[in-house]
């Protein structure tokens, strides 16, 4: 696929794969962890990925439920799960995951 700012299709064929090969925790690691976090901050700086980010949390709705989604903000919350801005060194700050930032972004997802 050319056209990078379509990827997430393709990582969303790849995460129903994963789901059905190693379960819904690890998919939505995969596609919420990594790749939509990912395009979240592509989407800041290119309007291409803005544009699609609609589309893509759409996509991520049909195939998770509320409930694996909140779970792995939860997961994510707990420290059972790595923050994602330092597995891909991010320009964040370093430090506890804020509960508030959390909740936004699992509200935003799920809304």
């Amino acid at each position: 696929m050319t056209d990078f700012h379509k990827a997430w299709i393709e990582q969303c064929e790849a995460a129903e794969g994963i789901r059905e090969q190693f379960g819904a925790a690890d998919a939505t690691r995969y596609l919420v962890g990594e790749k939509l976090f990912r395009f979240m901050q592509a989407s800041q700086e290119r309007p291409e990925f803005a544009e699609e980010l609609p589309k893509f949390v759409a996509e991520i709705k049909r195939i998770f439920t509320p409930h694996q989604i909140i779970e792995f903000f939860d997961d994510l919350q707990a420290g059972l799960l790595p923050n994602p801005a330092k597995l891909f060194s991010l320009d964040f700050e370093e430090g506890e995951l804020d509960e508030q930032e959390v909740q936004n972004d699992a509200d935003r997802i799920l809304v």
